[in-house]
């Protein structure tokens, strides 16, 4: 799967580093992994990071930011949601130019939180004027996030904040801090990057194994080897007569990141090849498994309707669900011909 969501009942701290060692992450009470992210329509590869903190030192431009903030007062405990966190959260939201959660209690929950959350809070005398938050493992810790009052902006203080939770994790004896997913092409989150760009390593979803940032090449990564695999099949396909079969972009391959929905165990691929409604309550799709490297004929039942305005480009009518495979081959040109043997036997059924 491509996106996913778990609730767990019980977090004990071995299990964070185990998860975090497999590119899943905090959202809210639960954890989730994701391979892709749409940002303004745009789909793009999301890689997560971690930074090995034996190796970490604060560069000079560094140091330089943490003086920024050196006269204020710094401290840290245990997370504790207060009214005063929640109205500098909210006074920061409105200070950023991209949505975060609606609420602090949204990305942090005030009450049943499984994590064991940490606070790095700075006060300009008695007031609050910047809060990071990161989970701590057994050995390895995640940021979650960091907020301040935007009249400090200038001072830099976000960046202050995950130094400072990296360096308190180092000081703490921990192997690795994660602090979450970059986006190539998509500058917001590059700013995780410079934390250590030397050491950074991401999460190679090709072999599920951790290389060091300066390895990776987007065209060796799933969303790229998708699209390639499938615009090359689709126009296979229409040189032998399947006109119809048009690809298409998944709109809802990430709805399962809504709790609401993760139960339906719906389809997670941002692209296909949509072949026809094999009935009313089903569709028969084609997509490409870039784990496995196979074409596969899927299958799908129809579980939820949506009601969106019609675009050519992308399937917007239901939410569907796996239910079979109906054959699979990794080279496109046999697939095209099974695929046609398969329905010439369906036709010859039905007559």
């Amino acid at each position: 799967m491509y996106a996913s969501l778990v609730r767990p009942y019980a977090l004990a701290p071995r299990d964070l580093d185990l998860y975090l060692e497999k590119g899943w992450f905090r959202l809210g009470k639960n954890l989730f992994t994701t391979s892709f992210l749409t940002f303004q329509e745009t789909l793009f590869d999301a890689f997560w990071l971690r930074i090995p903190l034996d190796s970490f030192e604060p560069s000079r431009s560094q140091k330089e930011i943490l003086k920024k903030t050196s006269a204020f007062r710094v401290e840290e405990g245990v997370f504790e949601w207060t009214e005063e966190k929640e109205t500098l959260f909210q006074k920061y939201r409105e200070g950023v130019s991209f949505q975060p959660a609606p609420h602090l209690e949204g990305v942090v929950p005030e009450t049943g939180n499984l994590f064991h959350s940490r606070e790095i809070c700075l006060y300009d005398g008695d007031r609050l004027i910047a809060c990071g938050v990161f989970d701590l493992g057994e050995t390895a810790a995640e940021g979650i996030i960091s907020f301040f009052d935007p009249e400090y902006r200038r001072l830099s203080p976000g960046k202050a904040l995950m130094l400072r939770k990296i360096l308190s994790c180092k000081e703490k004896g921990l192997t690795w801090f994660y602090p979450g997913y970059v986006v190539p092409g998509y500058p917001r989150f590059d700013y995780k990057l410079d934390v250590s760009r030397e050491h950074s390593e991401y999460f190679d979803l090709t072999d599920g194994e951790w290389r060091n940032i300066r390895e990776l090449e987007l065209k060796k990564q799933p969303l790229a080897r998708m699209v390639a695999a499938l615009v090359h099949l689709e126009g296979i396909l229409h040189s032998s007569g399947f006109e119809d079969f048009s690809l298409k972009r998944y709109r809802f391959y990430d709805i399962v990141l809504d709790s609401a929905y993760t139960d339906y165990d719906l389809m997670t691929y941002p692209y296909f090849i949509h072949c026809f409604a094999n009935s009313g309550v089903e569709e028969v799709v084609i997509v490409y498994d870039t784990f496995a490297g196979m074409y596969r004929l899927v299958m799908c039942h129809k579980v939820f309707r949506i009601t969106m305005p019609p675009d050519e480009l992308y399937y917007s009518e239901y939410l569907l669900h796996e239910t079979r495979v109906i054959f699979s081959e990794g080279n496109p040109f046999n697939f095209a011909f099974g695929l046609h043997e398969l329905l010439k036997r369906r036709v010859n059924v039905v007559k």
